[in-house]
């Protein structure tokens, strides 16, 4: 069953699940193609909007779900990675369609994987764009810096300060969105605030950063969920995997990556020079081309400037 109801700045679908909980989703690129589930951070569909251009240029459908407790989705407390996965299986069933591509970045990596592993031959291909890698063992942090290090650490020490951390957070947010949206911005390389500069784009920032911080009860869930095992069985994901990853990204660089690809049996790792997070932007295309198994004949003819490890 699937209702929508318009929002201010995207429609919101929403799939009841057989036990009556609710997966509220967003349809962005191409009103038909090739399929992609695009897994973002915790509350955000940022990921997803900002990929929309190049999705619709390419002629790539994307589906972008609202994790639980996030949107319109049922909070979904107790639920593992793979029990998340056969959710989104039950959902992109909804859409009619058998096989259909992954993306992901940063805490929407486990759920990724989880999908992929569930998937198997279903899944055409599995991206990532700032990827994290496990984080249980002691010192998987060492290569993280930032607020996302900060409240990691909460999460695996102190967890019980972590809710009223995210719940000021989210007030302070709440009263000043803008503030808030140009404060992170005021950390990020020359060529992150230069995407930034974009009005669309800036939009997409402020409005996901309001969404991550506005339900910090399922936001401390999901930090806790990424201290834990991940449970992923990497022997089960057939598809073809590929990691993107900004030269300058202070929360989910290079090297978290280049972990994550060993895991996946060297997965071929880009690394974008100058970049943290929105600067990525440019390889989008790619990133889209690898998840939907594009033909070649399909996939961009100009490649940005990108380094290679």
């Amino acid at each position: 069953m699937s209702n929508s109801t318009a929002t201010s700045s995207d429609l919101t679908h929403r799939f009841v699940l057989s036990d009556g909980r609710t997966i509220g989703y967003g349809l962005y690129g191409a009103d038909d193609g090739p399929l992609v589930v695009v897994l973002d951070g915790p509350g955000s569909r940022g990921l997803g909007r900002a990929m929309s251009s190049a999705a619709a240029r390419l002629g790539i459908k994307l589906l972008v779900p609202d994790r639980g407790g996030f949107g319109d989705s049922t909070p979904t407390p107790g639920r593992s990675f793979a029990e998340v996965a056969n959710d989104l299986l039950a959902l992109v069933d909804l859409l009619a369609v058998r096989r259909f591509g992954i993306v992901a970045q940063s805490g929407g990596t486990p759920y990724a994987l989880a999908l992929a592993a569930a998937a198997s031959d279903r899944a055409t291909g599995l991206a990532f764009v700032g990827a994290v890698a496990p984080l249980h063992e002691r010192h998987a942090l060492r290569d993280m810096t930032g607020p996302m290090r900060n409240g990691l650490l909460l999460a695996r020490y102190v967890p019980w300060l972590l809710g009223p951390l995210l719940r000021g957070m989210a007030r302070q947010t709440a009263k000043d969105p803008e503030w808030a949206a140009r404060k992170y911005a005021e950390r990020l390389p020359a060529a992150d605030r230069r995407v930034l500069d974009d009005p669309p784009m800036w939009a997409i920032h402020a409005t996901s950063s309001a969404e991550i911080t506005s339900r910090p009860a399922a936001f401390a869930r999901e930090t806790r969920m990424l201290m834990r095992p991940w449970g992923v069985d990497y022997n089960r994901i057939s598809a073809p995997a590929a990691l993107w990853v900004g030269e300058l990204d202070p929360t989910h660089g290079p090297r978290m990556s280049r972990r994550l690809a060993t895991l996946l049996g060297g997965a071929p790792v880009t690394v974008v020079p100058g970049a943290a997070t929105f600067a990525v932007l440019a390889v989008y295309p790619d990133v889209l081309c690898h998840a939907a198994a594009l033909p070649e004949h399909l996939q961009p003819r100009s490649q940005p400037a990108i380094a290679r490890p």
